[in-house]
């Protein structure tokens, strides 16, 4: 980030030890480097926040345009998603498939040997 040599470190020491001196120089330096920390921390987060949203705008961009080219749109999609069968569905289907658009016996209270016994 910021190219600091040897020189230049040691001649900021001993400005800063001539100007706070020997008692309050050391916690000038931690409060310091506190902060150089935190601000390294924010901005790396904040760099890694950016990063991950220009990668999600990509990807969403990306499928977007595939969307297109495969000629689908929102409402398509919403249509197609409606015109599903829900699992309650599905499943009477793969139990009885002759059976999809009568109504489920277990609605009615009757259980599907009940309906085979002949009542007495």
């Amino acid at each position: 980030m910021f190219d600091i040599g040897f020189s230049e470190l040691a001649l900021i020491s001993i400005i800063g030890l001539v100007v706070l001196g020997p008692e309050r120089l050391p916690k000038a330096a931690r409060t310091v480097g506190y902060w150089v920390g935190r601000a390294r921390s924010t901005f790396n987060h904040l760099r890694n926040e950016l990063e991950r949203e220009a990668l999600n705008q990509d990807m969403r961009e990306r499928m977007e345009k595939q969307m297109r080219e495969m000629g689908l749109d929102e409402d398509s999609i919403r249509e197609a998603r409606d015109s599903l069968l829900s699992p309650d569905e599905v499943a009477r289907a793969r139990r009885r498939p002759e059976t999809l658009d009568q109504p489920d016996n277990q609605d009615n209270g009757q259980t599907p040997e009940a309906e085979k016994k002949p009542n007495e």
